[in-house]
């Protein structure tokens, strides 16, 4: 089974926001990365798209969904700050049977390097360079419900 991590895509500065962050939505270069994004995820079929709340993530999710047809749930599990909450729900999605199908989760910086650490300790083999960038995506496998590789891949705008 695959369980893909996307980081959120660039947004708005917070430093030329005032409003309240979780509302801080996309920059043109997010836009375009979300479209990068969507077009990686083309020949994927999903059974699922879990998302942070936070407006950037889900405009940086959106492109995909509507491509797929696949319905975004929210989840503060994938909120930022909440890193101790997203491996349950990783865990949870590791044990469905279906491997034809893939997930995604959609969150934050600090949530996602936490998440890799984590795998990482618990015996995750990746065989290529870690990253974090934003728009990035981790390709989880898993086998039988336990993580086996991950792979970072860098979506590009050209």
């Amino acid at each position: 089974m695959k369980i893909f991590v996307v980081r959120h895509a660039s947004a708005i500065e917070r430093f030329f926001w005032n409003g309240d962050d979780s509302e801080r939505p996309l920059d043109e270069e997010g836009s375009n990365q979300s479209l990068m994004i969507a077009k990686y995820f083309s020949d994927t079929k999903l059974s699922s798209i879990f998302c942070s709340p936070a407006v950037r993530c889900q405009q940086t999710i959106w492109p995909t969904a509507q491509q797929s047809g696949t319905k975004i749930e929210l989840s503060n599990s994938l909120s930022e700050g909440s890193t101790s909450q997203t491996n349950g729900l990783l865990e949870k999605l590791a044990q469905t049977k279906n491997s034809d199908t893939s997930s995604i989760l959609c969150s934050h910086g600090d949530v996602i390097s936490e998440l890799i650490r984590s795998l990482t300790l618990n015996g995750m083999n990746t065989p290529k360079r870690k990253g974090f960038a934003k728009a990035s995506i981790w390709e989880l496998i898993f086998l039988n419900g336990k993580i086996e590789s991950g792979f970072y891949h860098e979506t590009h705008v050209s």
